[in-house]
């Protein structure tokens, strides 16, 4: 998908909402130029917080993630998407967020949430509402679970269901679409020890499909429908209605110098020579297979040198003009092309040797892609917890938002560095940075040694806190130990610098015990913050502390005064900026006494 733009002051905005609308009705058939596309219109979203606007732009970008194999990114969005939904949107928004969130989720395999959503939204749907797509989306993508979970008989009857829809509604691809997925499923049943029966099936719903593709014009799929027919008979040692299917798909791919469907056929017709004992047939069709794989290996060849030529080609006009171009829009998208992401479509593989009756290339694959999957997964949950705690991560997945919540009581450290502007006057940025890095890394293991959450940093400040999301009741000596130990590294620090006459900065910590209010915020980059007069006296006891040592508030002193570890210094009342006298306190660790734990 292209789009030739010319936004000049005047007509920007009606050239962003024909955009809008353009990308309202697309397919998305190239998502990554859709993704530059989706990126022009989702700025003045944002500035204009147009939060129903943002959920459709969330989800196009997740379907656009999710055709690309990016799948954090997919779920990413799909997330976002059910964060921006509001009362004031239209519920078929929150239908069209959750179809592509599942979608997401089933690309992952979480295949319990995606029938938990799919039976949700189905249970909510209006029958009067419009884009009956979306509400089949949730009958595939629910069938296509259960299957994941090797409930074959309860996707069947999903899928059956699909297949009235579509009959009731005439809607001729979710028909052929359906039929498919249900010869399919028979297929895999046969496999997992059914009988002739579930063949018969195969072929009936097969040649449905045949039908139905024929009547739409979408001659690729139903040449592959025919080489699916050809293949199973075959299998089933009925030659002769093998190579007749084989003939008529022959005839209709010669027809459409369609390569690599002409190689699979070759290579069909050459086993079936060979297992009916016509070997010199047999070595004919292996070479016709070999000849069409290396003229399609040469074709691929010309069009990869092609696209290169093509993109130094682009990149230098990119070069050269000044404001946003996106060339090219064809308002004429290909109909009905390039299949659902989310069918197990049994003719996803051109080129590929169909296995033993060819009818489950979806699933084969999901299987043969498992591991790479899990990493995607893993990945996904690994960046979810890098920015969120992992209790937060689990309810914004399962629910897809988080609730902010009052913590009655949590511990909030605060630490910022003494010279540090002086420092970055003389050392390189490069030296700054690292130096910062190294420091605020050291940082981060504290936190995760003690069991609290970093919340966030602002330039070269560090804010901590303990006993949140899981309120507990050992968050006032965790971040001590960690205000502790932090200032420990720093000064070990300052010690490796000055004995070899390098610069250096130095720390102050400021730790209170109070209420805070903890929850997500944010649109595009979003985080996990705490906010309260716990978090600004937390902020004052820094700010009123001295370099190398940790000041506390009086609160946070009376919840530690009776342990034996620590040893505390009073201050008085300390002036406060904001707070007037506030009692302060120093606290250290009590020197270790020989062979007493």
């Amino acid at each position: 998908m292209h789009c030739t733009l010319a936004m000049g002051q005047s007509n920007a905005s009606t050239d962003l909402d024909s955009l809008y609308e353009h990308l309202s009705h697309s397919r998305f058939t190239d998502p990554s130029a859709s993704l530059a596309l989706i990126h022009l219109v989702q700025v003045p979203a944002q500035k204009a917080k147009d939060s129903c606007k943002l959920v459709e732009i969330h989800a196009w970008m997740s379907k656009c993630f999710d055709s690309m194999g990016v799948l954090d990114s997919a779920l990413f969005h799909g997330q976002m998407g059910l964060l921006h939904f509001n009362k004031n949107c239209d519920s078929l928004l929150f239908m069209q967020i959750n179809a592509v969130l599942s979608a997401a989720l089933l690309s992952l395999e979480e295949s319990d949430k995606v029938i938990a959503i799919s039976n949700r939204c189905l249970s909510l749907w209006n029958s009067k509402w419009p884009k009956k797509g979306i509400y089949k989306s949730f009958y595939t993508n629910k069938a296509i679970a259960q299957v994941y979970k090797g409930d074959f008989d309860d996707g069947l009857k999903t899928f059956r269901q699909l297949l009235s829809l579509s009959k009731e509604d005439g809607s001729q691809r979710a028909l052929m679409d359906a039929s498919n997925n249900i010869s399919v499923l028979f297929g895999m049943r046969y496999e997992n020890g059914g009988d002739k029966a579930d063949l018969d099936s195969v072929a009936k719903y097969i040649k449905i499909a045949i039908g139905v593709g024929r009547s739409l014009g979408q001659e690729e799929e139903t040449i592959l429908h025919y080489s699916n027919l050809a293949s199973l008979y075959a299998d089933l040692g009925d030659y002769k209605k093998s190579f007749k299917y084989l003939d008529t798909a022959e005839v209709l791919a010669k027809k459409s110098r369609l390569l690599p469907i002409l190689s699979t056929l070759a290579s069909i017709r050459s086993e079936a020579f060979e297992a009916t004992d016509r070997l010199d047939s047999a070595l004919f069709y292996l070479r016709q297979h070999l000849l069409f794989r290396d003229s399609l290996m040469d074709q691929e060849k010309v069009k990869a040198i092609s696209e290169m030529r093509e993109k130094y080609e682009s990149e230098k006009r990119e070069r050269q003009i000044k404001e946003l171009e996106v060339s090219n829009l064809n308002s004429a998208l290909r109909e009905e092309q390039l299949t659902k992401t989310r069918n197990i479509y049994l003719f996803s593989g051109l080129g590929i040797l169909l296995f033993a009756i060819g009818l489950w290339s979806r699933l084969v694959y999901t299987r043969k892609a498992k591991a790479i999957i899990q990493k995607e997964k893993d990945r996904s949950e690994e960046l979810l917890l890098n920015i969120l705690p992992e209790e937060t991560a689990q309810e914004l997945k399962e629910k897809g938002e988080s609730d902010a919540r009052l913590i009655e009581q949590v511990t909030v450290l605060f630490t910022d560095f003494k010279g540090f502007t002086a420092l970055s006057e003389q050392v390189s940025p490069k030296q700054l940075v690292a130096d910062l890095h190294k420091c605020f890394s050291a940082f981060d293991m504290i936190c995760e040694q003690y069991g609290i959450e970093k919340i966030k940093t602002i330039g070269d400040a560090y804010m901590a806190a303990g006993g949140l999301p899981t309120p507990n009741v050992t968050h006032p000596e965790d971040v001590i130990n960690a205000a502790l130990d932090m200032a420990q590294v720093v000064q070990k620090g300052v010690a490796d610098k000055q004995d070899i006459g390098l610069p250096y900065f130095e720390v102050r910590i400021g730790v209170h015990t109070g209420p805070v209010v903890a929850g997500i915020v944010g649109i595009k980059k979003f985080q996990y913050d705490i906010w309260g007069d716990t978090v600004n006296t937390a902020s004052r006891m820094e700010s009123s502390g001295e370099i190398g040592k940790v000041n506390i508030s009086a609160s946070t002193y009376e919840m530690l005064k009776d342990n034996p570890h620590y040893s505390f210094e009073s201050r008085g009342k300390i002036k406060a900026k904001g707070k007037g006298a506030i009692a302060m306190y120093f606290v250290s660790r009590k020197p270790r006494v020989e062979g007493v734990a």
